[in-house]
């Protein structure tokens, strides 16, 4: 702290006051954005399963949200209060349950991807494997699924009703909390909106299926006798992925997703700079 600061006892308190201020009309914009949401719940209603998921407008949100953030807050501590705001709130409007599974046998990373993106106010539940969410999710209802892009079990082959929402972490940059490749599943949404990167599920493979510029590979995995499946994303559809993995395939849209933010600076760590009010 500087020695301004520091000599100025009536600069500091100023300063926490006004820092209280702040925290208070936080609050109360949070409390009218409860009471925006009571209205929005007469007007619209959410008896449909999926009614309050909307996965392309918080794309859309998020996108702005790192377009206007600056200073010295590290950008996913502002993700994640986002994030549990509308998580929150969406509850609010029809209640969810999310649904994970270890990471690769990391029970932790799964936990800590689930609370990161959809907070503590929602039930969190895991499921032994990664078929289970699907199975889950399969089953209809208000929940969500999060499964890893990691492991060797084509879990991805499941996907009948259950489509692929959103791909994370959401925020690409390198040193993020939570940032284990994974994507969300959803029951059929209510109003759904066409993604902008269709997901496919590419069975028939005879080898692992190789990286190209317009086709992002998710993941893969071996099954049957000498088969390979993959998870594969793209905007350009069907076509690029005949053209670049071959013809006789068994081709499926599973979903898809709005574009992930690359953050080219890094994530921001708390610890700088250093101060204390």
């Amino acid at each position: 702290m500087s020695e301004s600061l520091t000599g100025d006892p009536q600069r500091l308190v100023e300063l926490r006051a006004k820092i209280d201020a702040i925290d208070e009309s936080v609050h109360r914009l949070l409390m009218q954005r409860a009471t925006v949401i009571d209205t929005l719940i007469e007007v619209k209603g959410t008896a449909r399963n999926g009614a309050a998921f909307r996965p392309g407008r918080e794309a859309s949100m998020m996108h702005e949200l790192v377009a206007r953030h600056g200073g010295h807050l590290p950008v996913t501590a502002v993700e994640h209060l986002w994030r549990e705001i509308i998580s929150t709130f969406t509850a609010l409007q029809a209640p969810f349950s999310v649904h994970a599974t270890p990471m690769d046998g990391d029970l932790m990373a799964a936990v800590d991807t689930a609370r990161f993106y959809f907070g503590f106010s929602v039930p969190l539940l895991m499921e032994a494997t990664a078929q289970d969410v699907v199975a889950t999710i399969e089953a209809g209802g208000d929940k969500l699924g999060i499964l890893p892009l990691e492991g060797l079990y084509p879990w991805w082959q499941g996907l009948r009703k259950a489509q692929i929402v959103c791909r994370l972490p959401f925020i690409e940059a390198e040193n993020r909390p939570a940032g284990r490749p994974a994507v969300v599943i959803a029951p059929p949404l209510a109003d759904p909106v066409s993604p902008e990167i269709t997901c496919y599920r590419v069975d028939g493979l005879s080898a692992m299926a190789p990286v190209s510029e317009d086709l992002t590979i998710l993941s893969q995995a071996p099954y049957g006798t000498g088969l390979f499946s993959a998870l594969v994303a793209t905007r350009e559809g069907v076509d690029a992925i005949t053209a670049r993995l071959g013809h006789g395939l068994d081709i499926a849209p599973v979903g898809g997703y709005a574009p992930t933010i690359p953050y080219p600076n890094g994530v921001q760590t708390a610890s700088t700079p250093s101060a204390k009010l």
